[in-house]
């Protein structure tokens, strides 16, 4: 009897190793997934062009750098790379973009805690730079920010 039920499990058992054996060649032969996106969720890489400067707004707070400096530009869209849930942004849309270390060349007056600084950027500059946004209440466009970039 014990002869049988070894014999009757080792017949059972002999297809299902082959047929495992055929599945994992025909899966090794699937091409490899390209490496995962490193742009991070809510953000997207854009390289742009400063399309128009918007003037200084008033802010109510004086140490607000964007009460000294231009934050806001017209960009012209030239490619964007995404992270997941990022709106799209076309080729060549034309989208305003809050700078929030401004557009002017940064500085240790205008951010003494700040190690990293950028050069500034004006009309017809082009620049890359990962941009987040934010969608407010009332509000049906998402409004993108930039932290760092570098000019191209």
């Amino acid at each position: 009897m014990l002869r049988k039920t070894v014999l009757f499990s080792f017949l059972l058992l002999l297809p299902l190793g082959i047929i495992s054996c055929n599945c994992s060649k025909d899966i090794s032969k699937t091409p490899k997934l390209a490496e995962p996106n490193k742009i991070p969720p809510g953000y997207a890489e854009i390289i742009g062009e400063i399309v128009e400067i918007e003037p200084i707004t008033k802010m109510s707070d004086k140490n607000d750098p964007c009460s000294k400096a231009p934050c806001m530009a017209k960009v012209k869209i030239e490619s964007a790379s995404y992270g997941a849930g990022f709106p799209t942004l076309n080729k060549n849309d034309n989208v305003i973009i809050k700078f929030n270390f401004t557009l002017m060349p940064s500085s240790k007056d205008m951010f003494p805690n700040m190690d990293e600084f950028y050069p500034g950027l004006k009309v017809g500059d082009k620049f890359k730079a990962l941009t987040g946004f934010v969608n407010k209440i009332g509000n049906d466009q998402p409004e993108y920010f930039v932290y760092g970039y570098s000019k191209n």
